[in-house]
């Protein structure tokens, strides 16, 4: 498959991530759920590099009709899939200011910044698993978006490499961070 194509979920993909499709092996589902809607290929593959037999579970789902490339017919990406259902776009503005409190852990200054809040957030919630989260955060950079878009890809890994709770509670925590000077 060229690298350079754009890989999204279709309406089947979706589906198959809602239901938790038994049919799927795990290496798909784990390349299934990576598959955002922006990255190529070849950019899948290296998100995906840790999982063995990664681009052959992405060949497998393209053969499934669960992901398809950018602009073939029927594949457009919506925001709910992309987001989580009943999430807001990551361009949503600030939100409750007391999560910039909970994203701290106890004896530590606040953070002053939102990337720092959320390292400090991926610290107290994953402890001593939290090291390429981190490391994923500090190198988006500190715009509101750049953030965002470091968010969902952290939460992806959490989900695939951790916990699917602990993905969950960090996504969720990390919505709530407001935007800070």
């Amino acid at each position: 498959m060229d690298g350079n194509v754009v890989l999204v979920r279709t309406p089947r993909g979706v589906d198959a991530l809602k239901v938790h499709n038994r049919d799927l092996p795990r290496t798909s589902r784990h390349a299934l759920i990576l598959v955002d809607g922006r990255s190529t290929f070849a950019d899948l593959e290296r998100k995906g590099s840790m999982i063995p037999e990664f681009a052959a579970a992405l060949v497998d789902l393209v053969e499934r009709g669960l992901v398809a490339p950018a602009g073939a017919a029927g594949t457009r990406m919506p925001s709910a899939a992309i987001n989580g259902p009943g999430a807001a776009p990551p361009s949503a503005g600030p939100v409750p200011a007391a999560a910039m409190a909970a994203a701290t852990r106890p004896g530590v200054a606040p953070a002053t910044t939102k990337a720092q809040a959320l390292v400090a957030l991926a610290s107290r919630l994953l402890g001593a698993k939290s090291e390429k989260v981190r490391r994923k955060l500090e190198e988006a950079g500190s715009g509101d978006e750049a953030l965002a878009v470091a968010v969902e890809a952290c939460y992806k890994l959490i989900r695939l490499t951790i916990d699917e709770r602990q993905a969950e509670a960090f996504r969720n925590a990390a919505r709530d961070i407001p935007a800070r000077q």
